[in-house]
């Protein structure tokens, strides 16, 4: 059973305002119509080969950036000896892109001889992961492909700028890829995602709620007013000044008000 939590963020009319619907199980097990990209960055992949092959495989276009193409040879293990020798196609990245700062030159030079698009993006106005997502967009023009999705994955998990870096390509990731197109970043124990100002309804999936899932709000950029949720154990009711309250909260260590645990299976 799938239950739904909505939250109704910024200064609207709730009652008219369409809603954006958030589902996790789609990730993993969407419809064959769903059409997304998968993008890996330099971090471990921890998720289960079950899970995280066949999504690569269904992925219309698949990106390495920088150190995340040596994390997926090493995560492919015995496979990646086939893609280098031009087999296991399905296994091979669309192209890699980045500064390459971290790749391995030697990965480079394999997955050139089997003619993997090497894109190199030196300009550090921006970072690797907002330039991965300005390729995509120009990849999917030029294939006229319609994205539902993009999927990084990456872990929140060590060097703090990496960390508050790829939040911030979220919060201006609406500069580089369509309005329609949800961008989520996958670890292995959260998915993370922007919330803009509108009415956002998430599907909490059973399974979830049976494992104690927790669903967090931080407040990114400029204040939020009026917002409200529901489905969970400590609801937000018509909140303003949300990043304000948000740092209150943050420095008196009680965090509860912006992160809290799943009541029903609509938030």
């Amino acid at each position: 059973m799938t239950r739904y939590y909505s939250i109704p963020t910024g200064m609207q009319d709730d009652t008219n305002a369409d809603k954006i619907t958030w589902d996790p199980m789609e990730i993993f097990f969407g419809s064959s119509n769903h059409e997304y990209a998968v993008v890996i960055l330099n971090q471990p992949i921890l998720l289960a080969k079950s899970l995280m092959l066949p999504m690569w495989k269904k992925a219309k276009i698949k990106i390495c950036v920088d150190g995340g193409t040596n994390r997926w040879m090493e995560y492919l293990d015995k496979i990646a000896d086939e893609v280098y020798h031009g087999n296991c196609s399905e296994y091979t990245p669309t192209f890699i892109t980045g500064d390459f700062d971290s790749i391995l030159p030697d990965t480079i030079e394999k997955l050139k001889n089997i003619s993997v698009p090497i894109i190199n993006t030196p300009d550090q106005n921006h970072t690797d992961f907002s330039k991965a997502l300005m390729q995509i967009t120009g990849s999917c023009k030029q294939k006229n492909i319609h994205l539902d999705a993009i999927y990084v994955f990456v872990e929140t998990a060590g060097r703090f700028d990496h960390i508050i870096g790829n939040i911030n390509t979220l919060h201006q990731c609406k500069k580089f890829v369509d309005n329609t197109v949800k961008v989520i970043n996958i670890a292995s124990n959260s998915f993370t995602w922007l919330l803009q100002p509108g009415n956002h309804v998430i599907k909490i999936p059973e399974v979830l709620r049976k494992n104690n899932s927790w669903v967090g709000l931080i407040a990114f950029g400029t204040s939020t007013n009026n917002v409200t949720t529901s489905g969970l154990k400590w609801n937000l009711e018509k909140l303003r000044n949300f990043r304000q309250q948000t740092i209150k909260m943050s420095l008196l260590g009680n965090f509860y008000s912006a992160v809290s645990e799943i009541l029903r299976d609509l938030i």
